[in-house]
């Protein structure tokens, strides 16, 4: 009996670690910010929240939309299999880095206390201290990858982009 005890209390307790230092992953629903996710065209951006204030142009434009709220975008190459219009900005990245009321659809937004984070999201797929001080969360959904800063244990910065 032992013999058959004691594997299956092995499993057992291997399955039981395991399972606390699982990763969560998200799904890509829950990657955007103020409303706009990946690959939405700027057309849509400008639609909901009216022409940015300021545009830096070039291979990449970063569209200003008041204080702190920049989406980045680019053309895409059309395809068959896709539905890239030629002549069309379509978002890659969106940063927000004020409290301006941008939020991701699980509520994160700048200027939530830390410990929000986890609540919210999980275990994070990595988490690190960068050069300036800022403790940095990141949670992937697929090829995206939702980053969300923290200083004095505030949000100071949250960022979608993709990853590929």
């Amino acid at each position: 009996m032992n013999k058959i005890t004691n594997p299956i209390v092995i499993l057992i307790i291997i399955y039981i670690l395991c399972m606390s230092t699982t990763v969560s992953a998200l799904s890509k629903n829950q990657i955007a910010l103020g409303g706009i996710p990946l690959d939405a065209s700027l057309k849509y951006v400008n639609s909901i929240y009216g022409p940015p204030t300021h545009i830096d142009g070039g291979g990449r434009w970063v569209s200003h939309y008041g204080n702190g709220f920049l989406v980045y975008s680019s053309s895409r190459r059309s395809r068959p299999d896709n539905h890239y219009e030629v002549g069309v900005n379509y978002v890659d990245q969106v940063i927000v880095t004020q409290n301006n009321g941008i939020a991701t659809p699980d509520g994160a937004y700048v200027g939530m206390r830390e410990n929000s984070i986890e609540e919210l999201y999980g275990t994070p797929f990595n988490k690190f201290v960068n050069e300036k001080g800022e403790l940095t969360y990141w949670y992937f959904a697929n090829t995206q990858l939702l980053e969300l800063k923290v200083k004095n244990s505030k949000v100071i910065s949250i960022r979608i982009t993709e990853t590929d």
